[in-house]
C-alpha cells in the first residue's frame, strides 16, 4: 500500500494502522481524486519567490489559520503555474495536523467550482457525492474551491455559490479560493456582493510564474 508517512514513521506499515485509516478516511470525504492525494513537489520561478515563501507560512501554521476562519485567494492570469496544487498541499497539510483523534469526522473538502455546478443542476438524478458535499459545505472545517469564476454563472449558479459561501462566513468557516480573475475580473464574472467575499474578505496572493505543466 502507499502511505503518507512512509518515510517518517517508524511503525510497521499496515492497512489496520490509526494514522493510515483516519488520514485516508478524511481523503476519501474529501473529494480529491485519489491522483491528488499527494502533494506535488513545486519550484518557484524568482517571480513566486516572495509569494511561495508566504505560502509555506500558511502551511506551517494551517491548523491555526483554519481555525481562526481566515480565507486566502490564490490567483494568476497564467495556467499550470500551482495554483490548484498550492490550495491542495494546504488542504493536505491541515489534514496532517488533525487527524489523531479525528475518528471518521469530515474535516475538508476540495470544490472544482465548475465540476459542482453543472453537477448541481442535475435534479432528477443528483450523484449521492453532490447531495452529500451540499450536507457538508456549510460547516466543515476548510473548503478550497477550485477555479472559481472561471466559467459564466447563471442565476441558478450565482445563488448556490452566495448561500454556501454567505452561509460559511456566517459559521465562521476557512476558505481557500482559486482563480484567475483580479479584483476587476472578479466583481464582473461574479457580481459585486459575491465577489466581496471572496476578494476583499480574503488574503490575496498572486502567481507569476510560466506553466510549468
Amino acid at each position: 500500500m502507499k502511505c503518507w508517512y512512509q518515510g517518517v514513521c517508524n511503525q510497521e506499515c499496515s492497512e489496520s494502522c490509526i494514522r493510515y485509516l483516519e488520514m485516508t478516511s478524511m481523503m476519501e470525504q474529501s473529494g480529491l481524486p485519489q491522483s491528488r492525494w499527494f502533494p506535488d513537489t513545486l519550484s518557484p520561478d524568482e517571480c513566486d519567490y516572495d509569494a511561495f515563501c508566504r505560502l509555506a507560512d500558511i502551511k506551517d501554521d494551517v491548523e491555526n489559520y483554519v481555525e481562526n476562519a481566515k480565507n486566502l485567494y490564490l490567483y494568476s492570469d497564467r495556467t499550470g503555474n500551482g495554483k490548484t496544487s498550492w490550495a491542495i498541499k494546504l488542504l493536505l497539510r491541515y489534514f496532517d495536523r488533525v487527524w489523531a483523534g479525528n475518528g471518521f469526522k469530515c474535516r475538508g473538502v476540495f470544490v472544482h467550482v465548475p465540476t459542482f455546478l453543472s453537477e448541481s443542476k442535475n435534479f432528477e438524478a443528483m450523484k449521492p457525492e453532490i447531495v452529500r458535499l451540499k450536507e457538508v459545505l456549510p460547516n466543515v472545517d476548510v473548503v478550497v474551491w477550485d477555479d472559481i469564476a472561471s466559467t459564466h454563472l447563471s442565476n441558478y449558479d450565482h445563488s448556490q455559490l452566495i448561500t454556501f459561501i454567505d452561509q460559511r462566513t456566517l459559521n465562521q468557516k476557512s476558505n481557500i479560493y482559486t482563480g484567475n480573475l483580479k479584483q476587476a475580473g472578479i466583481e464582473k464574472a461574479l457580481g459585486a456582493r459575491l465577489a466581496s467575499r471572496v476578494w476583499n474578505a480574503s488574503e490575496r496572493i498572486e502567481l507569476r510564474g510560466r506553466d510549468k505543466r
